[in-house]
């Protein structure tokens, strides 16, 4: 990194994100719920294979998410697949795509928000149009499984613009690049 950035690690508590995300579900999900039901008859079975399927179709979407963060860490074109890591932390039931080349904050914030748009947000609006009891679900666990994403957003408002972001290699967290002030 450039000598005029002072290097800042930011240690993200996935316990915290998780207790934010079941007061977000408690807030967002029976207003939604009742937008839903408001503009639709709700008619619908449901059998052990509907359930099975979801359920199928939502893990498939986790890896998917992932990937649309690896996607869009490249469409930045500030990195090369080589810079970019998938995996899981065990033992805190954590999937995550990493960066591991500093990119400007603009483009890690897309490359975060990315997956909840087109998993989370497009959904909802297909739920609605469609009136479909499937696509609202699907939205619901997206958005919470996606919870995270946004409590990383959470955190980069703190830095000014000029500011790059590399994903921590060895915690869940990130490097922010800060200009020095002293430089400016």
């Amino acid at each position: 990194m450039e000598p005029n950035y002072v290097k800042k690690q930011v240690i993200l508590q996935p316990l915290k994100a998780n207790l934010l995300a079941c007061v977000c579900f408690l807030l967002f999900v029976p207003a939604a719920l009742f937008a839903f039901l408001y503009q639709t008859t709700l008619a619908f079975t449901l059998s052990f294979g509907d359930f099975f399927l979801f359920f199928l179709a939502v893990a498939v979407g986790v890896i998917v998410h992932e990937l649309l963060h690896g996607v869009g860490f490249l469409l930045s074109r500030q990195v090369s697949v080589a810079d970019i890591r998938f995996g899981v932390v065990w033992r805190k039931l954590v999937l995550y795509a990493c960066c591991l080349k500093p990119i400007s904050i603009g483009s890690y914030r897309f490359a975060v928000l990315l997956p909840n748009l087109l998993l989370g947000v497009l959904p909802l609006f297909l739920a609605y149009f469609f009136h479909s009891i499937f696509w609202y679900l699907w939205s619901i666990a997206m958005l919470l499984g996606g919870f995270g994403d946004l409590y990383i957003l959470w955190t980069l408002r703190a830095f000014p613009k000029q500011t790059k972001i590399a994903d921590s290699p060895d915690s869940i967290g990130y490097v922010a690049y800060v200009p020095d002030p002293k430089q400016l």
